[in-house]
């Protein structure tokens, strides 16, 4: 059986569900990474740090996105380079089976 690759999104849309419950979400609270490497199916690498905050009544917390420094992404030139496919086609003709049928 192929792995999927959960996206943050996933992540979240099932910790959402599960943290509804108590069982679940004091465990979530006493370990996060674990928990998040078990929806994963993973470990994550070693160097991420996760911070869990709980809100309450009185308190907000909002989450501000990392920002890529400016000139860390890659240039157009660097991006044709490692991007395939400039040339390649599919035709999705709706039967699931992923083929092309105009080979």
């Amino acid at each position: 059986m192929p792995s999927t690759t959960l996206t943050r999104s996933d992540i979240e849309q099932v910790l959402r569900r599960k943290i509804q419950r108590p069982a679940y979400r004091k465990t979530f609270l006493q370990s996060p990474r674990t928990e998040i490497e078990h929806q994963l199916g993973a470990p994550l690498p070693g160097d991420i740090n996760i911070t869990v905050l709980e809100e309450g009544p009185n308190v907000l917390y909002f989450v501000v996105p990392y920002e890529i420094p400016a000139g860390s992404e890659l240039s157009d030139m660097e991006l044709e380079h490692v991007a395939g496919g400039k040339h390649d086609t599919f035709n999705n003709c709706g039967d699931g089976s992923g083929e092309s049928k105009d080979q």
